[in-house]
């Protein structure tokens, strides 16, 4: 009555961290916290639901914001990317530049509405941590996490986790020894090496795993040509006259993937005229 979730996000996080221009620290904490959405995302049901995870800290890096699907498609960035004075070595603790003081949020959303948000408070920040308090205190599902990413030569290496809860039918006594291997440390020393999720349950004592389902993660971002239009026909015909007038072509960049659009003259005017069109009819 154990079920487990194992999350490999390496090749995602890798090119998000390429995309962004990212420092070996930031890619690390990136990591994490794509793998700690993608082993969230294991709960989503329907095609059209995401989670999102929001990650507030006191400390230098200022956060993160990254979500995953329900089919796998991972995206996020953190608020800074490059610390020079920690990018100096792979392995600087993550605590450091996370700082003393923190919040997590989770959302849970559909396409149409959020469905469910909790957000946790985590002094310090630790996003190992504080899945296991979400599961445990928001589910009633008693849960163990861990998260590993490390980097190798100012890239980011590997970023992997593991997700294991009793299921209501279990029983405790059954659970707890299990849970002794998280404690100790052998499970994350497990998850820094090359090992899949039949080597992991093999180290549980769980030979009688059965897999129900696999799931591909990959780097995918919503946004589009057409999403930017949306975004700039928002403005004031004002502001899109003043961009007429200067002869600018505006490009936004996407936060999450780093893309980036060009909205051309002609998709300005086109959109100023539908404007004006609209305030005339009101």
């Amino acid at each position: 009555m154990i079920s487990l979730t194992f999350a490999d996000v390496t090749e995602s996080a890798k090119l998000l961290e390429k995309k962004h221009l990212s420092g070996p620290t930031a890619g690390r904490f990136l990591g994490e916290a794509l793998v700690a959405a993608a082993l969230l995302s294991a709960n989503l049901h329907n095609e059209d639901e995401r989670i999102s995870l929001q990650v507030q800290v006191s400390g230098p890096i200022g956060g993160c914001l990254v979500d995953a699907s329900r089919n796998g498609n991972l995206r996020g960035y953190t608020m800074i990317k490059i610390l020079n004075d920690f990018d100096v070595s792979d392995s600087t603790p993550l605590q450091k530049v996370l700082g003393d003081a923190g919040a997590l949020t989770l959302i849970h959303s559909s396409r149409s509405s959020v469905l469910s948000q909790h957000q946790i408070q985590c002094n310090p920040m630790n996003l190992r941590h504080g899945l296991a308090r979400y599961f445990n205190d928001y589910q009633q599902k008693p849960t163990a996490i861990e998260i590993s990413a490390t980097s190798r030569d100012h890239y980011l290496h590997r970023a992997v986790g593991l997700c294991m809860s009793r299921m209501p039918e279990g029983q405790s006594e059954n659970f707890i020894p299990l849970l002794e291997r998280f404690n100790d440390k052998t499970i994350a020393k497990a998850l820094d090496q090359a090992v899949d999720i039949e080597v992991l349950s093999n180290m549980l004592g769980l030979e009688d795993l059965v897999i129900l389902e696999r799931r591909v993660l990959a780097a995918k971002c919503t946004c589009s040509h057409e999403k930017v239009l949306y975004s700039v026909s928002c403005l004031p015909a004002e502001e899109l006259e003043e961009i007429l007038e200067q002869n600018e072509i505006p490009e936004v960049t996407c936060h999450f993937c780093s893309s980036s659009y060009r909205v051309e003259t002609a998709e300005i005017a086109r959109l100023l005229r539908e404007k004006k069109e609209q305030q005339d009819k009101e």
